[in-house]
């Protein structure tokens, strides 16, 4: 079964440079053909997060376009984006264990009143394992 999301190293860890694959056809597909510049918006799960919903040291607000969640498109409805040091990238203090890192990808303007979102079949949140 196809992922929205592949990363490399398979299993990093907080300290790790990370590389996320994002395959915009899977999952909901809302960024499927689209050509313009795609933004991670991102944070993580910790053991203090109550919940998967409950994503802490997000990067930025929704609609902020920023050169650290920039992708980089790599083929068509395939991006890329790498983080360096997961800890530091997030600034999650070190007494804080990381579990997960969370995606939902946007586009990088409104089209037609609204945001393209790529989201996890069912509309849910992408999640990577640290």
């Amino acid at each position: 079964m196809a992922q929205v999301i592949t990363w490399n190293p398979v299993f990093p860890i907080a300290s790790d440079t990370v590389t996320i694959y994002f395959h915009a056809n899977e999952g909901t597909g809302g960024l499927a053909g689209y050509t313009g510049d795609v933004y991670a918006h991102t944070g993580v799960i910790t053991d203090q997060s109550t919940s998967s919903g409950d994503w802490k040291y997000v990067k930025t607000n929704w609609g902020v376009n920023t050169a650290d969640t920039k992708l980089t498109r790599i083929a068509p409805d395939e991006y890329q984006i790498t983080i360096n040091n997961i800890r530091n990238y997030y600034g999650v203090p070190s007494g804080e264990k990381i579990l997960k890192l969370a995606f939902v990808f946007r586009s990088g303007v409104q089209v037609d009143g609204s945001w393209l979102e790529g989201k996890d079949t069912g509309e849910t949140d992408i999640f990577a394992d640290v």
